[in-house]
């Protein structure tokens, strides 16, 4: 999905198929790892800030260099090395005892992009994939795959963007039959992707956001050859929890 300047796609990582529709929502089958695409289409350099499932999982923040693409494929956190994978809800290893049927902002990818303001002494050679303040660093490997695991809160440091906070949309109990049920995001197998501090000058004060809903897609749906969806402001509908 684009709106203005910014972009986020859900990708799938070595295989699978995703299917994102016109209603915000991502088809992912159970057990898909995917990344996130983030595309900057501005001449600024940008922060973006992206929760998944009512969590950040870029700290502070990720910069995008003036139209640069980063594709995201875990946490910034030092502690949490697994790549994001599609997982149903009712998993409750991975969501806790309620399984995630209590959390309204499941399966939700929230994107909050803001432009660098002008800096006329900005070095052309800086790296392109970086995060700011802090730095993540590089994390052992590991030997086979490993359970899914869940990515722990970040510091609340977002709340000092909302700016401008885009209409949610109430969960509707009734889909079509593409959706099976709601799914969110745990971390599975080891991914390397390193980050490099950077530090930005002023932002702009409002926030581009972009929202994306994962959901469990039916087989049937996920082989079917779908058409880009519209932009859309409004979150996409989180699928009613399910025993």
């Amino acid at each position: 999905m684009r709106i203005g300047d910014f972009g986020v796609d859900v990708v799938a990582h070595n295989g699978g198929r995703l299917h994102e529709r016109k209603s915000g929502h991502v088809l992912a089958r159970p057990g898909q790892v995917y990344r996130l695409r983030l595309r900057n289409f501005g001449p600024l350099y940008s922060v973006v800030q992206v929760e998944i499932d009512g969590r950040s999982v870029t700290a502070a923040g990720l910069v995008l260099e003036p139209f640069g693409t980063t594709e995201l494929e875990r946490p910034l956190d030092a502690s949490e090395d697994g790549r994001f994978t599609v997982v149903a809800e009712g998993d409750e290893s991975v969501f806790g005892p309620d399984g995630g049927r209590d959390n309204a902002a499941l399966g939700l990818i929230e994107a909050r992009f803001r432009r660098e303001l002008p800096q006329y002494n900005r070095r052309a050679e800086l790296p392109p994939m970086i995060s700011f303040p802090t730095t993540t660093p590089r994390l052992p490997s590991h030997d086979g795959p490993r359970p899914p695991s869940r990515f722990p809160v970040e510091p609340a440091i977002t709340s000092a963007y909302r700016t401008s906070e885009p209409p949610v949309r109430p969960a509707s109990p009734h889909f079509d039959d593409a959706i099976e049920r709601a799914a969110g995001t745990g971390l599975s197998g080891h991914s390397d992707q390193q980050f490099v501090p950077m530090q930005l000058g002023p932002l702009e004060p409002e926030a581009t956001v972009i929202q994306l809903r994962l959901v469990i897609g039916s087989e049937a749906a996920l082989a079917e050859e779908v058409t880009r969806p519209l932009t859309d402001r409004i979150a996409p509908p989180r699928p009613a929890p399910r025993p």
